[in-house]
Parts: C-alpha cells; structure tokens; sequence
C-alpha cells in the first residue's frame, strides 16, 4: 500500500497506508466524512514529502506526519478565451 505523486522539481509526495487490524493487507479505512476527494479515505503516513513552489520550500522524509489516500477523478474547466 504505498502511494506516490510527482511533479518534476515542485512536488514529490510519497505515503504508505496503514493496514487494518482485522487485516494488514487491508488498509484502514475512515468513511462517511467530507473529504472533497472522496468519502472513504485510508489512512497512510506520509514517508516523503519535498514541495518547493509559491515560494514554499519544504522537505520532510521523517515519516512522522500522517497522511490519508482516494481514489478521485479531477475535472477541471477552461479558462475564459480558451
């Protein structure tokens, strides 16, 4: 259960969920919140993430921070003239 995302030289986050008790393969699961992404979202900490963009640099490979994963579909609109 690990999860990554990049963005060349801006972001690169990278997580490992947590396993249930009943099962470890089986990530843990909280549902019926009000996530945007999603309404079921496993639990995970995070094991790297390095962001350096609007003027933000930030790096952390401590893996002390939580973290939370989901399945989501991005739809985005056009801009006005395009």
């Amino acid at each position: 259960m690990n999860f990554s995302f990049s963005i060349p030289g801006i972001l690169d986050q990278a997580a490992e969920g947590i396993g249930g008790g009943a099962n470890p393969d089986e990530p843990l699961y909280v549902d019926n919140n009000l996530h945007w992404a999603n309404q079921r979202l496993g639990l995970a900490k995070a094991t790297r993430s390095h962001m350096h963009v609007f003027g933000i640099d930030w790096d952390d490979t401590s893996g002390h921070n939580n973290g939370v994963f989901a399945p989501f579909n991005w739809h985005g609109t056009a801009a006005v003239g395009d």
